[in-house]
């Protein structure tokens, strides 16, 4: 087994897909297909297995992400520690990120831009989708995942995804046999949510000034705090699904969509004009297969963003 084999494989497992892989990785698909059959027959395991959409890991191939990402990772600290002494080869890109993209995608791209073969080294910031845009503007940041960016000349758009707003708290408080719930009657519930500045408080705004609904409601700006809140404390919140994915599978808080109307986001990715055609090339192919495996796995509620939500 050698390092190219190593990244060869966990690049085609952490994207589901030998044609996504091929192309981040710049080989043919026959040839990523002969190095990971080489690394099967060494080994004498099965590692991954095909099916109708893709390819999925066996049992042998999750041990072996766990044990060769790290490998992996200690190899490229080997690298770097010496990389001062030479010329620099890798692409530095500062990107930023809305929480949840963030939380989504951030565990599964990171790895894949290190296993890639370490030819783009990214550099995370967090924050609102307003602030990353004020941040792109004054060319502190080089990209964005970030919600409904605005049309701006220095900046070009690349739309990923759409999701739904949910109604979001303790068992007590939001649960319901329902699993949806309309616009007006979220007036029944104590809410706390972000400040008036937040687009996604802006439209819940907007929206109850149109319909007349008297919203109950905090304003708590740091996440900690509305996490606290919303956990111990008996109010709701207004959130993508997946910002409180790991609690709703643990059955800690629950989830309803909100209807009539119903609440809509675009995540996108945003490349300043600045950054070179093949980084950015790269960072979409990165990110592309990844919203795809989702979207297709349906958990989150992702939509392609050219197709309506119904």
């Amino acid at each position: 087994m050698n390092l190219r084999q190593l990244r060869y494989f966990i690049t085609v497992a952490r994207l589901g897909s030998f044609t996504a892989a091929a192309r981040i990785l710049n080989v043919s698909q026959p040839a990523l297909g002969y190095q990971l059959k080489l690394l099967e027959d060494e080994l004498g395991v099965i590692l991954l297995k095909r099916h109708s959409r893709g390819v999925r890991t066996t049992e042998a191939g999750r041990t072996l992400i766990e044990t060769g990402t790290r490998a992996l990772e200690a190899f490229a600290e080997a690298e770097r520690s010496v990389a001062h002494f030479g010329k620099p080869n890798s692409k530095r890109i500062s990107l930023g990120v809305a929480p949840t993209p963030g939380r989504a995608l951030l565990p599964k791209l990171l790895p894949l831009a290190t296993g890639a073969g370490d030819v783009l080294h990214i550099v995370v910031q967090q924050g609102m989708s307003d602030e990353l845009i004020d941040a792109m503007t004054r060319e502190e940041l080089d990209a964005a995942l970030c919600y409904d960016p605005p049309d701006l000349p220095h900046i070009r758009v690349v739309p990923l995804y759409k999701e739904y707003l949910y109604l979001v708290g303790s068992n007590g408080v939001a649960s319901n046999t329902d699993n949806t719930v309309p616009f007006d009657r979220l007036s029944e519930f104590p809410l706390v949510l972000d400040g008036k500045v937040r687009p996604i408080r802006r439209l819940i705004d907007e929206i109850a000034t149109s319909r007349q609904t008297k919203l109950d409601l905090i304003e708590v700006e740091p996440a900690n705090v509305k996490r606290e809140i919303i956990m111990h404390h008996g109010r709701s919140t207004i959130v993508p699904y997946g910002l409180f994915l790991d609690e709703i599978r643990e059955q800690r808080v629950t989830a309803r969509r909100i209807t009539d109307p119903q609440l809509e986001r675009t995540v996108a990715l945003v490349l300043h004009q600045s950054l070179s055609a093949n980084t950015a090339h790269l960072l979409e192919a990165l990110i592309r297969p990844l919203v795809m495996r989702i979207i297709e796995g349906g958990e989150l509620g992702w939509r392609n963003p050219d197709l309506p939500l119904i």
